[in-house]
């Protein structure tokens, strides 16, 4: 959950600076700049969940017996941009901890409960407000009067004009200008726009970016009005004296509504924007401006998503206290890795290092006395033992495949594998038979040369999926070492005809493949 909430923030911030480049944009070209914004508020909820949980069925074959099969949104991003930024190696994994993801979803129900109870009670107390205002006539326009709210439009069905009692001593003509403009929002059912993007916020209200966007919203709405105002034939020296006017006598609090009077700074613009000449090679600059962001809300829908975390098991199981003990030890995954698993109360926790997918002390399930679960990857962990009391190794598999043996050792090993894994980061320097192993992987071998049993075996048994990826990516143009990450893994940047993949590669001391990951940049 916690991961997922991040990715949607990445995603809000890439639609965010694409409604920002439209609405310049649309700007030069004197058109509403409302849309991008309402927009981006409506894509900000609705991408990360669609790229997350969201399948379309595609044919699997072709000719007379052609098969459709559903493939995940998730599976055609080509932006492994969550991934990086999540990746906090040899912190605690937020992601394998249920009590993050609990902790996570009761912020989400209490801020998105405590928002619409607010608005609820603002939108109560407001019309109670409203009850006691008289009505009377501005410009041959009933209006209710307000002792210092407004001027504004309030109500969403049976919308009206609300105006402080101060307006009816000014001129006429301010007095018409006041009424176009609220007359304008009513016309373009502003209100309606503006109720429509809070009940969507109030879906998300942990996210900061829609905050912005919709703030960005309500000036936009502003603006839009100003222009017909003026479109409509009137003086832009008289309206802006208006707007002043109406700036220095700030209203009252009058709720989420369209407001006349907003703060000086944002009045101070919208003076200025109405002022503004039109640009030389003005439609050049929207044009550019437009595709640009076009460009970034593609890139926004190309972010990959978190990997989802799979359900834990539906029976919460208790492992035999007495078994505990006989587990704790130290387990050798390689040469430069190991997992520690260690007590903690009634359960265990387990603790990986030079592991790519698992970093940090991770607590487990039990799913029986001999086996535990990693729900944030589906890994499990099944104690061996033999004759002695003590657990001699794990059996690691991985949606119930096998894929890594590991022998337990004792600490004397354990330090060493810490301290060879500690010695390769600090030295950045590949291992011997790195590169050798890179074009195993790239040329997906079958023939078991050069990996660990374990590994070709899993080669094997990955070998067609693993084939056609490599197809649609094309020939290798080059490749390059990058250095070694936090966990131990060399890394290699691989450049194809279109695309660039990132292949991490783990070697034995006898420099054999023991593991190896591969992602898209």
């Amino acid at each position: 959950m916690l991961a997922w909430m991040i990715y949607a923030v990445l995603v809000a911030i890439a639609l965010s600076a694409a409604a920002l480049l439209a609405e310049r944009g649309l700007k030069y070209r004197k058109r509403a700049t409302r849309w991008p914004w309402l927009v981006a508020i409506v894509a900000s909820l609705l991408l990360p969940i669609a790229m997350a949980t969201v399948s379309i069925p595609l044919p699997a074959s072709a000719g007379p017996t052609a098969t459709v099969a559903p493939k995940a949104l998730r599976e055609m991003t080509s932006v492994p941009l969550a991934s990086a930024v999540i990746d906090w190696s040899g912190a605690t994994s937020y992601s394998a901890s249920p009590r993050i993801d609990l902790i996570a979803k009761d912020i989400w129900l209490a801020s998105s409960f405590t928002l619409m109870m607010f608005l609820g009670i603002s939108t109560a107390l407001f019309h109670r407000r409203k009850r006691d205002w008289p009505t009377d006539l501005m410009c041959g326009s009933p209006v209710l009067v307000s002792d210092s709210a407004g001027p504004a439009v309030v109500g969403l069905i049976r919308s009206r004009i609300v105006v402080p009692a101060w307006l009816m001593e000014e001129t006429p003509a301010q007095q018409r200008y006041v009424m176009a403009h609220e007359q304008s929002h009513l016309t373009a059912r502003d209100p309606l726009l503006v109720a429509i993007a809070l009940m969507l916020l109030a879906t998300m209200p942990w996210n900061p970016l829609l905050w912005w966007q919709f703030h960005r919203l309500r000036c936009a709405i502003e603006v839009d009005c100003d222009a017909r105002v003026l479109r409509s034939g009137g003086d832009v020296g008289e309206y802006c004296e208006t707007l002043i006017q109406v700036g220095q006598n700030q209203s009252g609090y009058v709720g989420a509504v369209t407001a006349m009077s907003e703060s000086r700074s944002f009045l101070e613009q919208r003076i200025k924007i109405m002022l503004s000449k039109p640009q030389k090679w003005a439609g050049v600059s929207a044009f550019a401006l437009i595709s640009v962001a076009l460009g970034m809300a593609v890139f926004a829908a190309q972010v990959t998503p978190p990997t989802a975390t799979p359900a834990a098991p539906a029976a919460a199981v208790t492992m035999n206290p007495s078994l505990l003990d006989a587990y704790t030890g130290f387990y050798e995954l390689s040469d430069y890795s190991m997992v520690t698993v260690a007590r903690k109360g009634n359960g265990l926790t387990v603790t990986p290092i030079g592991q790519f997918l698992a970093q940090g002390t991770i607590d487990v399930t039990a799913v029986n006395d001999t086996t535990v679960l990693i729900p944030s990857i589906d890994i499990t962990l099944e104690f061996t033992k033999g004759a002695a009391p003590q657990a001699t190794g794990i059996v690691v598999r991985e949606h119930g495949n096998v894929v890594l043996r590991a022998p337990r050792v004792d600490q004397a090993t354990a330090e060493r594998i810490r301290d060879g894994l500690a010695a390769r980061v600090k030295n950045q320097q590949p291992y011997p038979n790195s590169e050798k192993a890179l074009k195993l992987v790239l040329n997906n071998s079958t023939s078991g040369e050069g990996m660990t049993p374990q590994t070709a075996e899993n080669f094997a048994r990955g070998h067609d999926a693993m084939a056609n990826t490599l197809a649609s990516l094309g020939p290798v143009q080059s490749y390059k070492f990058e250095g070694v990450t936090d966990y131990g893994l060399d890394i290699y940047d691989v450049q194809y005809p279109h695309t660039a993949l990132q292949v991490f590669i783990q070697v034995n001391r006898d420099g054999a493949l023991a593991n190896t990951v591969m992602r898209r940049q």
